[in-house]
Protein backbone atom coordinates (compact mmCIF):
# COMPACT_ATOMS: atom_id res chain seq x y z
CA UNK A 1 0.00 0.00 0.00
CA UNK A 2 1.21 3.16 -1.20
CA UNK A 3 1.64 6.13 1.47
CA UNK A 4 -0.43 9.20 0.78
CA UNK A 5 -1.53 11.69 3.28
CA UNK A 6 -4.32 13.57 1.83
CA UNK A 7 -3.78 16.90 4.14
CA UNK A 8 -0.54 17.15 2.26
CA UNK A 9 -1.45 16.98 -1.15
CA UNK A 10 -1.46 19.82 -3.00
CA UNK A 11 -4.33 19.81 -5.04
CA UNK A 12 -6.36 18.77 -2.10
CA UNK A 13 -4.97 21.86 0.13
CA UNK A 14 -6.02 24.13 -2.74
CA UNK A 15 -9.28 23.17 -3.14
CA UNK A 16 -10.13 23.13 0.77
CA UNK A 17 -8.50 27.14 0.65
CA UNK A 18 -10.87 28.07 -2.54
CA UNK A 19 -13.49 26.71 -0.85
CA UNK A 20 -13.20 28.11 2.46
CA UNK A 21 -12.55 31.36 0.75
CA UNK A 22 -15.57 31.46 -1.13
CA UNK A 23 -17.83 29.74 1.45
CA UNK A 24 -16.46 32.95 3.93
CA UNK A 25 -17.60 35.42 1.20
CA UNK A 26 -20.51 33.85 0.29
CA UNK A 27 -22.13 34.09 3.67
CA UNK A 28 -22.47 37.92 3.73
CA UNK A 29 -24.03 37.92 -0.27
CA UNK A 30 -26.18 34.96 0.44
CA UNK A 31 -27.58 36.38 3.70
CA UNK A 32 -27.78 40.10 2.44
CA UNK A 33 -28.73 39.33 -0.89
CA UNK A 34 -30.37 36.08 -1.29
CA UNK A 35 -27.29 34.57 -4.29
CA UNK A 36 -25.46 32.30 -3.97
CA UNK A 37 -21.69 31.42 -4.65
CA UNK A 38 -22.33 30.21 -8.78
CA UNK A 39 -24.92 33.51 -9.15
CA UNK A 40 -22.45 35.76 -7.48
CA UNK A 41 -19.55 34.32 -9.83
CA UNK A 42 -22.00 34.78 -12.63
CA UNK A 43 -22.90 38.35 -12.07
CA UNK A 44 -19.19 39.01 -11.91
CA UNK A 45 -17.94 37.64 -15.09
CA UNK A 46 -21.18 39.60 -16.70
CA UNK A 47 -19.99 42.64 -15.50
CA UNK A 48 -16.30 42.40 -16.28
CA UNK A 49 -16.82 41.12 -19.83
CA UNK A 50 -18.38 42.79 -22.55
CA UNK A 51 -21.02 40.58 -24.75
CA UNK A 52 -20.46 37.53 -22.37
CA UNK A 53 -22.72 34.97 -23.24
CA UNK A 54 -23.38 31.40 -21.15
CA UNK A 55 -21.20 29.47 -23.03
CA UNK A 56 -18.10 32.34 -22.18
CA UNK A 57 -18.94 32.21 -18.34
CA UNK A 58 -19.10 28.65 -18.67
CA UNK A 59 -15.11 28.82 -20.09
CA UNK A 60 -14.43 31.97 -17.38
CA UNK A 61 -15.50 30.19 -14.25
CA UNK A 62 -14.71 26.82 -15.39
CA UNK A 63 -18.00 26.06 -13.35
CA UNK A 64 -20.24 23.59 -16.07
CA UNK A 65 -22.96 24.26 -18.48
CA UNK A 66 -25.90 23.13 -15.96
CA UNK A 67 -24.78 25.01 -13.01
CA UNK A 68 -24.10 27.73 -14.90
CA UNK A 69 -27.47 27.34 -16.44
CA UNK A 70 -29.20 27.39 -12.91
CA UNK A 71 -27.33 30.35 -11.98
CA UNK A 72 -28.16 32.85 -15.20
CA UNK A 73 -32.46 31.30 -14.95
CA UNK A 74 -32.64 32.38 -10.66
CA UNK A 75 -30.57 35.70 -12.50
CA UNK A 76 -33.24 36.29 -14.83
CA UNK A 77 -35.92 35.60 -12.99
CA UNK A 78 -35.38 38.22 -10.05
CA UNK A 79 -34.80 40.48 -12.96
CA UNK A 80 -30.83 41.12 -11.99
CA UNK A 81 -29.91 40.40 -15.69
CA UNK A 82 -30.68 40.17 -19.23
CA UNK A 83 -30.18 38.75 -22.05
CA UNK A 84 -30.40 40.05 -26.20
CA UNK A 85 -29.19 38.83 -29.24
CA UNK A 86 -25.67 39.30 -30.04
CA UNK A 87 -24.89 41.54 -32.74
CA UNK A 88 -22.43 39.45 -34.83
CA UNK A 89 -24.04 35.86 -34.57
CA UNK A 90 -27.83 36.38 -34.20
CA UNK A 91 -27.73 32.03 -31.85
CA UNK A 92 -25.87 33.79 -29.36
CA UNK A 93 -27.87 35.45 -26.50
CA UNK A 94 -25.20 37.64 -24.58
CA UNK A 95 -26.05 38.88 -21.20
CA UNK A 96 -25.98 42.01 -19.24
CA UNK A 97 -26.40 43.36 -15.87
CA UNK A 98 -30.36 45.26 -15.18
CA UNK A 99 -30.05 48.20 -13.12
CA UNK A 100 -30.79 46.43 -10.10
CA UNK A 101 -28.03 43.64 -11.03
CA UNK A 102 -25.85 46.58 -11.31
CA UNK A 103 -26.56 47.88 -7.85
CA UNK A 104 -26.25 44.45 -6.10
CA UNK A 105 -22.97 44.08 -7.49
CA UNK A 106 -21.53 47.34 -6.39
CA UNK A 107 -23.08 46.71 -3.36
CA UNK A 108 -21.51 43.39 -2.80
CA UNK A 109 -17.73 44.57 -4.31
CA UNK A 110 -16.79 46.33 -1.45
CA UNK A 111 -17.49 43.15 0.87
CA UNK A 112 -15.62 40.82 -1.47
CA UNK A 113 -12.68 43.14 -1.35
CA UNK A 114 -12.85 43.52 2.50
CA UNK A 115 -12.68 39.94 2.67
CA UNK A 116 -9.86 39.69 0.01
CA UNK A 117 -7.83 42.36 2.62
CA UNK A 118 -8.53 40.53 5.67
CA UNK A 119 -7.15 37.67 4.41
CA UNK A 120 -3.68 38.85 2.57
CA UNK A 121 -3.62 41.58 5.76
CA UNK A 122 -2.17 37.76 7.50
CA UNK A 123 1.08 38.05 5.07
CA UNK A 124 4.00 40.30 4.87
CA UNK A 125 4.51 42.28 1.44
CA UNK A 126 6.50 39.94 0.36
CA UNK A 127 4.65 37.34 0.89
CA UNK A 128 1.78 38.22 -1.18
CA UNK A 129 3.80 39.10 -4.04
CA UNK A 130 5.15 35.53 -3.81
CA UNK A 131 2.10 34.01 -3.46
CA UNK A 132 0.83 35.93 -6.32
CA UNK A 133 3.67 34.41 -8.42
CA UNK A 134 2.89 30.88 -7.15
CA UNK A 135 -0.08 30.93 -7.99
CA UNK A 136 0.36 32.52 -11.39
CA UNK A 137 3.21 29.71 -12.29
CA UNK A 138 0.57 26.80 -10.80
CA UNK A 139 -2.01 28.59 -13.06
CA UNK A 140 0.47 27.97 -16.27
CA UNK A 141 1.20 24.71 -15.27
CA UNK A 142 -2.36 23.12 -14.58
CA UNK A 143 -3.07 24.10 -18.01
CA UNK A 144 -0.24 22.07 -19.76
CA UNK A 145 -1.91 19.26 -21.65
Amino acid sequence: MLDFNLKNFLPYKLSILSQSVSHLIAKDYGNRFGLTMHQWRCLVIINTHSNVSAKDICIHSLLDKMTVSRALRALANRDLIKTSLATDDKRKRTLKLTSDGRKIYEEILPLAKNHESTLLNALTHEEIKTLDSIITKLLIASNLP
